[in-house]
């Protein structure tokens, strides 16, 4: 039965494969000849074509790289020969990213840090800000974007034809139908305190209206109804591809509507998970492959057309995956618009025929600003001084640096305070982050509490049939805020209350870890360095950082210069567990969701390790520095050491003082740029019936 299942996912593979290709009648160009070799380190001397590709909600669990049962065969195959990036953060949610890998700056010095653009907000993302296709342009580069927008469209300014893209194939707003390209909404009663309930095109309630959202540059494109987006996006760039002269520089940016809710893709990609009884997670893992699919004829088209020679290609999701619609960040702590690894640690890599090291899989800090002043040096351009990104290049191909070892997650004070920061492998939290729970994927071969410990249920059979260990489906505490008193209470609840799902309960214990983060068996082209130098705040050099306390001096520590990194290794962790006494914890529930898609899946809830310290617990100059921050005096903070302790079960509040000093000072030496959330109610000028039914601009 498992080999017969094995054998069945390998010809849908092949089929695919074979389907996709046979569907691109394209013939080669005469012009493609290889750009000549370049020394490591130096961008080559021909300017590249760039191609930044952006999926949408994709989670860290959700690539063939991290999790076996992914079926992504052209996305793993670059990945594979180029550079996977294991830390690569981006922002909690989706406009946040945008606007970050479009500035080059942090959300929260440009107004963008709060939450999406909502479809009938009045305003975009700030029209003083030089984007990245501008400064691409400036250096004779050729720009195009394909899928989705989402930075604002109430005015024709903030489109992305008026931003620096020469064209424009996609839609404007957050989310849509995947085949009737419509996006619906709700003017009387949308809330735009809400995300999910105007983001989300399944969420809408009773009474929303749809209306057309797809434009071929600023004109409206009703001839696509029924074909899906993800095929439709994909022959949009091979005509465009066809059209073009492989000589000039391009520079093609193509956010996928794929993986975002509403969950729908064709049949046929579901197929090959079948044995997966939670039919969201069938349908997100098939919309994963439509989308590999589509990445697979981009590539070929590169190839066919004579771009690929010199090109480099850049895959990223936008956020960490939103595991109410299916996606999943396993063994990460928490999901999309969460300031928790889940939300923040996005999956990524770079592919390029230039590369001196491909193989590689490299463990540096990359945040999402750094693309801009990176893409922009490899094109033999000039970056704004102002931007918070720095330019990776030479570390990402050569021994370099790293140039990046600190960052901010991102600050917001919109409506309470909330904020993380990090310092070389420390990561600070204060206020509330999110809800922090884990997320085991449905996929996953469980241990029954029906069933001696160690012995396998009637689980689906794996991908590698007689491979990989049997891993435990566990649920972890997550945290809801009581909006009357602001305490955290802990809330076992697997995905979201709104799912109302309960589960069977497993045993499992702390040292069965369902997944080898540390990828035991990566590549020994990994390339750790022991550099450790700190970029400078004023973001043009690299010297180090230099840590100034704001508290008076009779009230600050004798001396901050602990060293950030000091080792925490294992021996530190469990002598914590004993310490604090914390132990895992089993717990079964009964019952059954009336879907199927909800069946037969087992949990267990854990509690994490001294994972509740409060301002009051902490030393004056701690209390002084968030009250100056904050401007209350009952924050909650949280310190992990997200190198050995990705998943942050381990709180290190209480034993690393000195550290949560210096990453305080580090937030507070960056607040004085922190600019208010540009947020405004949504208005009825913005309803598309004023505009023969489609979504756009002339309102603002």
């Amino acid at each position: 039965m498992a080999w017969s299942m094995h054998l069945r996912r390998i010809v849908w593979v092949v089929v695919m494969v074979i389907t996709y290709t046979a569907a691109t009648p394209l013939t080669p160009s005469s012009s493609s000849t290889p750009p000549p070799p370049t020394s490591p380190g130096t961008p080559p001397p021909v300017p590249p074509h760039i191609i930044f590709m952006v999926a949408d909600d994709l989670g860290w669990n959700d690539v063939s790289w991290h999790n076996p049962q992914v079926l992504m065969p052209h996305l793993e195959s670059l990945a594979r020969d180029g550079i996977i990036l294991e830390q690569s953060y981006v922002q909690p949610i989706c406009t946040p990213t945008r606007s970050a890998l479009l500035s080059g700056r942090y959300p929260f010095t440009i107004g963008r840090q709060n939450s999406i653009l909502q479809h009938a907000e009045p305003v975009g993302l700030d029209l003083q800000l030089k984007l990245l296709p501008q400064a691409l342009k400036d250096v004779g580069y050729q720009t195009h974007a394909v899928g989705k927008w989402h930075l604002g469209f109430c005015s024709w300014d903030y489109t992305p034809t008026m931003r620096g893209f020469d064209t424009f194939y996609g839609y404007y707003t957050g989310s849509e139908d995947y085949n009737t390209h419509h996006r619906s909404h709700v003017f009387e009663s949308c809330n735009t305190s809400n995300v999910d309930h105007c983001s989300d095109l399944d969420d809408a309630p009773g009474g929303k209206k749809e209306w057309l959202d797809l434009r071929n540059n600023k004109t409206p494109d009703r001839s696509q109804d029924g074909v899906y987006s993800t095929y439709m996006f994909a022959s949009y760039i091979e005509d465009l591809l066809r059209t073009r002269n492989p000589e000039d520089p391009m520079f093609l940016y193509v956010p996928f509507q794929s993986v975002h809710a509403p969950l729908m893709v064709p049949e046929k990609y579901t197929e090959p998970f079948v044995h997966i009884k939670n039919s969201y997670r069938r349908t997100y893992l098939g919309m994963v492959s439509a989308m590999d699919e589509a990445v697979g004829r981009v590539v070929e088209a590169l190839k066919i057309t004579g771009h690929y020679d010199n090109s480099v290609i850049i895959f990223t999701t936008d956020n960490g995956g939103q595991t109410i619609h299916g996606a999943n960040n396993w063994p990460l702590r928490g999901r999309k618009g969460t300031l928790w690894e889940g939300g923040t640690r996005g999956v990524a890599f770079i592919h390029s025929p230039i590369l001196p090291n491909p193989g590689t899989i490299s463990h540096q800090l990359v945040h999402v600003t750094d693309w801009y002043k990176t893409l922009v040096g490899l094109a033999k351009g000039e970056a704004p001084e102002d931007i918070d990104g720095v330019d990776q290049w030479s570390s990402f191909v050569d021994s370099a640096p790293p140039p990046r070892t600190h960052m901010i997650y991102n600050i917001d004070n919109t409506t309470q305070f909330k904020a993380a920061v990090r310092i070389g492998k420390y990561k600070l939290l204060v206020g509330f982050p999110g809800k922090g729970e884990w997320t085991p994927p449905p996929e996953l071969r469980l241990n029954t509490v029906d069933a001696p410990l160690g012995q396998p249920n009637e689980s689906p059979p794996s991908r590698h049939p007689g491979q990989g260990p049997v891993l435990p489906q566990v649920l972890l505490p997550t945290e809801t805020e009581d909006p009357k008193d602001g305490q955290l209470e802990k809330d076992y609840d697997v995905l979201s209350s709104s799912d109302s799902v309960r589960r069977k309960g497993v045993k499992s214990s702390l040292e069965d870890r369902a997944l080898n983060y540390h990828q035991a068996n990566s590549s020994s082209k990994i390339r750790k360095s022991s550099h450790r130098h700190l970029i400078s705040t004023k973001r043009t050099d690299a010297g180090p950082f230099v840590f100034i306390s704001t508290v008076p001096k009779s009230r600050a520590s004798s001396s901050l210069s602990v060293d950030i990194d000091a080792d925490i290794d294992a021996a530190d962790i469990l002598s914590l567990q004993d310490n604090k006494g914390k132990h895992i914890e089993s717990a079964q529930s009964n019952g059954r969701d009336t879907k199927d898609a909800r069946e037969g899946e087992g949990v267990v809830k854990r509690k994490t390790i001294s994972d509740n310290v409060w301002t009051q617990e902490l030393d004056v100059a701690i209390q002084e520095l968030l009250l100056q921050i904050t401007k209350k005096n009952d924050a909650k903070i949280r310190l992990y050491n997200v190198e050995e302790d990705p998943e942050e079960r381990v709180d290190l509040v209480s034993v690393h003082m000195e550290v949560v000093k210096k990453l305080l000072q580090y937030l507070v030496e960056e607040l004085p740029r922190y600019v208010p959330a540009h947020t405004l109610p949504e208005v009825p000028e913005a309803n598309p019936d004023n505009f023969d039914g489609v979504w756009s601009p002339g309102w603002c």
